[in-house]
């Protein structure tokens, strides 16, 4: 997941380019404050995500945002 410690981007040609600035908009301040957090919860959140993502239960950005879904 180098992503995660990486600078948050969308990939190209996955989406018009106005959805990706809007995705990239909402998701700012939630990748602002996950890259502030120790790395344990940095790594918390992320696992919690992968879950909701797998189980397709919950909202995978919300459980990244450390909400309900974790």
């Amino acid at each position: 997941m180098g992503w995660v410690l990486g600078d948050i981007r969308s990939l190209r040609g996955t989406e018009p380019a106005s959805s990706r600035r809007e995705v990239n908009a909402k998701t700012r301040a939630v990748w602002k404050e996950l890259k502030a957090l120790l790395r344990a919860e940095q790594l918390s959140r992320i696992n919690a995500m992968r879950a909701a993502a797998l189980s397709c239960k919950g909202d995978v950005f919300d459980a990244l945002n450390g909400g309900a879904s974790r």
